[in-house]
């Protein structure tokens, strides 16, 4: 019995001693690799010590690892769980607290609006109680006026509607979109599905190493009615390799990603991080040239950065002289700062990388640039004020190429999760590609698809007479669209006309005439072209641009009597009764000081084109002369000979003809009496008026008449 005793004693005090030596292997294991930024596998180690530890303060500390650990993964939820146990277990360090907060403001997006605000609530009380702890800590205000703002997003989204790209998405990380070419018909991406070449686990992420992929928008086979826009179908995606059919010169057993492309498509910049037992590096810039069914092999290129740093998210532009990119390396505010570097063909070498300063990064975290062709900034950052996670951002280039005005891209885009590498197609930020890990992706990381939602466009405006100042009715307004469309429409009797949103789309430039006898008539442009947002009304309906027009229409001093200027058969000469039809113009003329016209002169068919044109001129030249000779300044007038191109269209009956009557020359031979084809002839030869612009300068500002 006593043996048995002294056998049981030993195995307790032997299961003790080796459950204590195995559970402080398992501890410096984990702070090792906690230290190599291997969270993954650190917090592997961490749970196996904590579960083997008696040691109640230990486990505190332990514990505290564990939700470093989660935070640093991106794992918020498991973070939150372990920063609540390690506070009720009474850590000392306040900073548990504050961390708690981040984190709750991290998974405060969910299926409803109600319960992301509930969760900003949440985090704003963990700030406030970290906040008497630490008053000292502004982080604490900054964070809670980041929930408030947060709050106000998502209860107010932008138009941006957002959706996860199911279709390309897998129950692994995929992230990191990019045009693969100028149609932007291909997508690369960043993936760790299942087929990948690195099938280790990173013991940075605990996710698979990552390949290139690529997916492309399916051809369309039958071919939609006009005004109907069918959404582009994206193929299942394939590897690089497999998409171009051939054996992948790419993909490694490491982690290639973040890719980006030249301006013409054919050198492809990518990340590759080389990851080898009891070896480190950081991760690199690769570039690839695809050359026929071989392509070129992918060679580091020579950013000079020591080789201790990352240098990651390529984003290259300027048809390859630019290179963006993001690194860790000393001189910058903080973690992960976006630099630039200019490449020098001369030398072969890129020069010394120049932060993007202070208005762009912080003293957090700043990553996946892509700078839009329109000269817009887009990054992720932590450091600016966010919705939690990674946010999106945009910065406006400065005339000096500083970028400056940092803004937030706001919920939908933006949520309580991380939230980084956007790309945006076409010359607007109207339609792109994104990486999200919110709640209800298929994976971790996901593609999502966002897309500014069609705007709503009314043209509406009151004309008014220019002395009396009181509504006109009946103004005809005619408006000629870019796109080849046209619409009418009359002022009512307020001088009030609109103009619906069936009617006025998004980017067409639209000419206006506004027209009503005895008044001189109005021609103006209008655009829905090149707007931004900030250019909209917000209403209950949605966004809403209005074409607002405001006029004053002023009426002619004298009735103008169209002069019927005609001409003898070959000659330019004028007839006395044009002479008198011109001084009737010449009062026109005076009264209206600001009235420019084209008198343009026409031809019958009897003769070569040539001669008809140059008789046309002369025709018009000799009424030119007449009304600067009566007084006109000559910078009114403009002649203008049409030779045989125009033939007269009747608007009234007229000596025996009909109203409507085109007198061409096949209508003229078609006529039976001599004498009536001869009349139809003199009433071609004629000179007629067109109102242009009051001022050279300001043209369009006048219609016919």
């Amino acid at each position: 019995m006593r043996f048995n005793c002294i056998i049981f004693l030993f195995f307790v005090t032997f299961t003790v001693t080796f459950d204590s030596f195995s559970q402080g292997r398992q501890l410096k294991k984990a702070d090792a690799s906690y230290e190599q930024y291997e969270f993954a596998k650190a917090m592997d180690y961490y749970k196996r010590a904590y579960s083997k530890s008696s040691d109640k303060v230990q486990k505190i500390g332990i514990s505290f690892r564990m939700a470093e650990c989660a935070r640093k993964i991106g794992n918020y939820r498991q973070a939150e769980s372990y920063y609540k146990r390690t506070i009720k277990m009474r850590y000392d360090d306040p900073i548990a607290i504050y961390y708690l907060g981040m984190m709750q403001r991290n998974i405060a997006s969910n299926k409803t609006a109600a319960k992301a605000v509930s969760k900003y609530k949440e985090a704003i009380k963990s700030f406030q109680q970290y906040q008497e702890k630490v008053p000292e800590d502004l982080r604490a205000q900054e964070a809670i006026l980041a929930c408030e703002l947060a709050i106000d997003w998502t209860e107010n989204p932008s138009r941006y509607a957002v959706t996860n790209m199911k279709k390309i998405n897998s129950k692994y990380d995929d992230r990191m979109p990019c045009f693969g070419d100028k149609k932007q018909t291909s997508l690369y991406f960043t993936t760790a599905r299942k087929g990948v070449n690195g099938r280790k686990i990173s013991a940075q992420t605990g996710q698979y190493f990552t390949d290139i992929w690529v997916t492309e928008i399916e051809k369309q086979k039958k071919k939609k009615k006009k005004g109907k826009k069918s959404k582009p179908r994206w193929k299942e995606p394939v590897s690089y390799g497999e998409y171009k059919e051939i054996d992948d010169p790419i993909s490694t057993k490491f982690d290639e990603g973040a890719v980006t492309f030249d301006d013409k498509f054919k050198i492809m910049y990518f990340n590759r991080s080389i990851m080898k037992k009891r070896e480190s590096h950081s991760p690199r810039i690769y570039q690839f040239e695809q050359k026929g069914n071989e392509g070129s092999e992918a060679v580091e290129i020579n950013i000079p950065v020591d080789s201790n740093y990352m240098v990651i998210h390529p984003c290259i532009v300027e048809n390859g002289k630019v290179l963006y990119f993001v690194s860790d390396m000393p001189g910058g505010y903080g973690d992960l700062d976006i630099w630039k570097s200019e490449y020098n063909k001369r030398e072969d070498s890129w020069g010394e990388p120049e932060n993007l300063g202070p208005e762009v990064n912080t003293d957090d975290q700043e990553m996946t640039p892509f700078l839009h062709k329109n000269g817009t900034l887009y990054f992720a950052s932590k450091g600016h004020v966010g919705m939690g996670g990674f946010d999106i951002f945009r910065a406006t280039r400065r005339p000096s190429g500083q970028f400056g005005k940092v803004k937030n891209m706001k919920f939908p885009i933006n949520s309580s999760y991380d939230d980084f590498g956007v790309v945006f197609s076409g010359n607007d930020a109207i339609n792109g590609f994104f990486t999200s890990n919110r709640k209800g992706g298929r994976g971790g990381d996901d593609i999502y698809e966002t897309k500014l939602a069609d705007l709503e466009f009314i043209m509406e405006g009151i004309l008014t007479d220019e002395e009396t100042n009181q509504p006109l009715q009946g103004v005809s307004v005619h408006i000629e669209g870019s796109d080849g469309n046209s619409f009418d429409a009359i002022t009512n009797k307020n001088g009030f006309f609109e103009f619906g949103d069936e009617v006025i789309k998004q980017g067409v430039e639209y000419e206006v005439t506004y027209e009503k006898e005895p008044y001189i008539t109005l021609f103006d442009t209008v655009t829905t072209q090149n707007l931004t947002i900030h250019d909209f009304e917000v209403t209950d309906e949605g966004f809403l641009y209005t074409l607002a027009v405001d006029l004053s229409m002023k009426v002619y001093r004298l009735p103008i009597v169209l002069p019927r200027i005609e001409y003898d058969l070959g000659s330019a000469m004028l007839r006395d009764l044009a002479m008198k039809d011109l001084d009737n113009l010449v009062e026109v003329l005076e009264t209206n000081p600001d009235l420019r016209i084209q008198l343009r002169s026409h031809t019958d068919f009897r003769s070569s084109d040539e001669f008809n044109k140059q008789l046309s001129l002369q025709r018009a030249q000799a009424c030119v002369d007449y009304l600067i000779e009566n007084g006109i300044d000559e910078s009114r007038l403009e002649p203008v000979g049409m030779g045989e191109s125009e033939p007269l269209i009747l608007k009234e009956d007229r000596n025996g003809f009909m109203k409507g009557d085109e007198f061409t020359k096949e209508f003229i031979e078609s006529l039976r009496s001599r004498r009536k084809r001869e009349l139809a002839h003199q009433m071609n030869r004629r000179t007629d008026f067109k109102q242009i612009e009051s001022d050279p300068e300001d043209a369009k500002l006048y219609g016919e008449y």
